[in-house]
């Protein structure tokens, strides 16, 4: 049915009359209000009917640009943005340059809390071995075991250092041991003290 005949169908009709009786004496009209009506019903009128097929693609590419624009309005410009400071590379926008600061702020405030952790664990370390606390900055790194290593080197080798310099003094016999007097002899009274 051609969109003429259907306007001259209804032509005739009063504006407030009821049109169903009409559209029902029409054949082509008359299938649609067929009671039973299936969806292959309607998929075969819209697939072999010349009007359903125009109907049909109206209504999809009516439906597609509707799509297209929705997304277009949402999205093409925040899209077109984001490509253009990419590409150049030189602005960004306020958001992203306070996003930076805020983590650049992030990043050392981690940083300094990691130093202090790692400054409090090897105290007590540091104080075992008898190493003197303001010497942690040249044992301290990022890797743990790094740390731990270097800190026992230093020991041993400041252990062996001294516990060298002892042995060659009492082997050349230049040590002598303090005593009250000073002139390096212990008295009796210097034994007894050491005793208690």
């Amino acid at each position: 049915m051609k969109k003429t005949e259907l306007t001259e169908l209804l032509k005739n009709i009063a504006d407030d009359a009821d049109i169903d009786e009409t559209i029902k004496g029409n054949g082509t009209l008359a299938k649609l209000f067929e009671k039973g009506l299936t969806l292959d019903d309607v998929k075969n009128f819209v697939e072999t009917n010349d009007d359903g097929k125009k109907y049909l693609q109206t209504y999809g590419d009516k439906r597609v640009t509707d799509g297209i624009k929705t997304w277009k309005d949402k999205n093409l410009q925040t899209l077109i943005n984001d490509e253009v400071l990419k590409a150049t590379g030189k602005k960004k926008t306020p958001e992203q340059i306070k996003i930076e600061e805020l983590e650049k702020q992030f990043n050392e405030q981690k940083a300094k809390a990691e130093r202090a952790e790692s400054i409090a664990k090897y105290k007590d370390v540091l104080a075992e071995k008898k190493i003197p606390m303001e010497m942690i900055d040249y044992f301290l790194t990022d890797n743990e075991e790094t740390t731990n290593t270097r800190i026992d080197n230093f020991s041993t080798y400041v252990n062996d250092m001294v516990s060298n310099g002892v042995k060659e003094k009492i082997a050349d016999g230049s040590y002598t041991p303090p005593g009250e007097n000073g002139a390096g002899e212990l008295t009796a009274d210097d034994l007894a003290k050491m005793m208690m």
